[in-house]
This record gives structure tokens, sequence and C-alpha cells, in this order.
């Protein structure tokens, strides 16, 4: 069973990616994530690896042609970001072709998508502001939280970003299916099992859910930042424990690329920015044009469940 996350980026996609994979390994099967397919993959031992190093290098019909000798035996947790399409600048025909080959290629077919586009466009905006994408250190959720202020026009140009990912889905992937971030963080897995058919192994193997460690390693990485005390229990830090080293051997076995934690709440960004409510008022503004864009949840914080209004 192979899976394509489609992504604009900056929507879960990353989290995923991992999850996905790790949920295959620990149900005792073989599985590969690729990461991004359109910028960099090589077969290694007959099977799909990631390679950064070769960039936009390989036109979509090498790509392809990777993919296609790759181990049918195991599972592929792909990505594609709309991005990367974009910067490519392929023929429309050669587009055509990959992703009609990439419907045939992966048994499903996954569109990130966010509850609370303000959110997306704003945390896009720190990273532009931060230069991290994901955190994977200390060092680099202290770059984050130095950012106060955001280029107001780069945070509407994420607002279109959005709106045009999802008209590029409807376009090519209409058969997609929909998973929110917010479901892939606080219910995580109920959100895998919905995916893949199969119950996760998470609590047996770590002594927690995968949703119960995510938020745990997310509070002591913010205790770290802020040099406070971690209030965790002896068995959320043996399960953290055992997690991290788990996911450090994968990656290690190059079955993962990475493995970051999850950046800022919204009611993070709130205190952090000071020009939060401006790009509030944007936002609604924007929102307008489009009914299906609910504006109601702006300020809704789906991770600690208030309101920052």
């Amino acid at each position: 069973m192979n899976y394509l996350i489609l992504t604009p980026d900056g929507v879960g996609s990353t989290i995923l990616q991992r999850l996905i994979t790790m949920h295959l390994h620990l149900s005792e099967q073989k599985v590969i994530n690729t990461h991004e397919i359109t910028n960099g993959i090589e077969l290694k031992n007959g099977i799909a690896y990631k390679n950064f190093d070769l960039g936009y290098s390989q036109p979509l019909e090498e790509i392809q042609s990777l993919l296609s000798k790759s181990d049918t035996q195991t599972s592929h947790v792909s990505r594609m970001a709309k991005y990367h399409i974009t910067k490519r600048a392929d023929t429309l025909i050669s587009q055509a072709n990959f992703f009609s080959f990439l419907k045939k290629f992966f048994d499903k077919k996954i569109m990130c998508l966010r509850k609370n586009l303000f959110e997306y466009a704003l945390s896009w905006s720190i990273r532009n502001e931060s230069g991290v994408l994901n955190i994977t250190s200390k060092n680099d959720r202290a770059k984050v939280l130095a950012v106060d202020t955001v280029d107001e026009d780069f945070f509407i140009a994420k607002c279109k970003n959005y709106v045009e990912y999802i008209a590029w889905i409807d376009e090519h992937f209409p058969e997609a299916k929909q998973v929110y971030y917010e479901d892939i963080v606080n219910h995580t897995d109920v959100t895998l099992e919905k995916i893949t058919g199969m119950s996760p192994k998470f609590q047996s193997k770590f002594g927690m859910t995968i949703s119960e460690i995510l938020k745990k390693e997310f509070e002591a990485i913010n205790c770290l930042s802020s040099n406070s005390k971690i209030q965790l229990t002896r068995a959320e830090k043996l399960a953290i424990i055992s997690y991290k080293r788990y996911t450090n051997q994968l990656v290690n076995q190059n079955v993962l690329i990475n493995v970051p934690i999850k950046n800022t709440t919204l009611t993070d960004k709130k205190r952090q920015i000071k020009n939060f409510n401006e790009c509030l008022r944007k936002f609604e503004t924007f929102a307008k044009n489009y009914n299906w864009i609910d504006q109601s949840i702006a300020t809704f914080d789906f991770y600690t469940g208030v309101n920052c209004a």
C-alpha cells in the first residue's frame, strides 16, 4: 500500500508522513518515507530513497521511472508539495502524465488541510522571519520565539497560496482523502487508523498513545526553552525517551527523513506577534471573498481548546 500526501506545506504533511511510516513499521510492514518526490530521489538496493542533493535536476519522467522500479513489497510514504511543482516549471504535458502515474502508483492520496487558515498563514509568516521550517532542536525553538513581528503582505500571499492549492487539488486530485492538521495533532491515533485501516500500536510500544506522547514532548521542549521545570511523570518521561530512541533508529536506517517537533500554538502566537490583530483584520477581509473559509474559528486554538481573541 503506497501513500501520497499532497500539501501546500505547513499543514502537517511532515508529521503525517512520519506517523504513517512509524505506524506501518510498528505493524511489521516494510516501509520507506521518501519525503518530497519532486526534488530528488534515487534507487538503493531496489528501493526509492530520498536524495536532497539532486534537487530539481531530475525530469518528472525520471522520477516516475525510479518509483516504478522500486520494490513493490515496500510501502512508500511520499509527499508532493504544490510549491515544488510550481518552482520546477515542467511542461503541462509532463505534469499531466506524472499526475496520471501517481494516481495509479499510490493507492491512497491524502490532501492535507487546515481548519484554521488564519493560523496557517501566520505560521508561515513566522517561518519567513525565523528561517526555521521545522523545529528539531532547542536552537530552532529559540529562533522562532525571537520573532515578534511578521510581514503582512507575505501573510496575505500565503492565504492566496492556500486558495491556489485547493484549486490545484480540485483539478488534479479530486479523489484525494481530506485530512486536517488539527485532527493529526489532536486525534492522531484515530486519524491514522482511518487512513490505514489498522489500529495503531503506539500504546503497546511506548506505554502511551502517540497523541499523548506528542503533547508531552511539546510541553517538555517548551519548558526547556523557557528554563522552566518540566512537570512530567516517570511514565511520561519513559514513553518520550522510548519514542525518541525509536524515531532515531528509523532515521539512522533511512526509513524516516527527520523528526520535527510541533512549532507553536495559536495562543503562543497571540502573545508573541505584535501585529497579530492587524493580520487578523486583513485575514477577515481576505476571507470574505471565499465562502468556504470559516472566519469564526480564526482565533480558536485547536491545540489548547481555547479562544485566544
